[in-house]
């Protein structure tokens, strides 16, 4: 298993409001060595962003009371400038996912090689 990542280290926060790929993606993270925050629709996502030290946005597309493409849009709004990786079962291609403000995306389902790939490329490894 990998060490804990220093507390100044940027937390990664997980967005999706299906609990099992939350939980999926958490584990997966901080086995990896991330510390991992996690929200279950946009707006609570909106909520956590401020107010700790995020360093990427792993993000659906497809939630309720916020979906991902409006989080995007409203974080980036309010001057939030971490990465944002969507995880999503939608169809979307890199212009979609650049004019959501998004960095980059893979789709559901996923393996866990491409996104501890994707999140590396992204914020580096812990």
């Amino acid at each position: 298993m990998a060490s804990r990542p220093p507390r100044d280290r940027p937390a990664i926060l997980v967005v999706d409001d299906d609990p099992d790929v939350r939980t999926i993606l958490s584990i997966l993270l901080s086995h990896n060595g991330y510390e991992v925050i996690t929200a279950g629709d946009g707006a609570t996502a909106l909520e956590l962003a401020p107010v700790r030290r995020v360093g990427l946005i792993v993000i659906d597309l497809r939630m309720p009371r916020l979906r991902g493409d409006g989080f995007c849009d409203k974080y980036r709004e309010h001057g939030g400038d971490a990465p944002i990786f969507l995880v999503t079962a939608a169809q979307v291609d890199s212009e979609t996912v650049a004019r959501y403000g998004a960095d980059a995306y893979i789709a559901k389902p996923f393996q866990v090689g491409q996104v501890l790939e994707a999140v590396e490329r992204l914020v580096g490894s812990p």
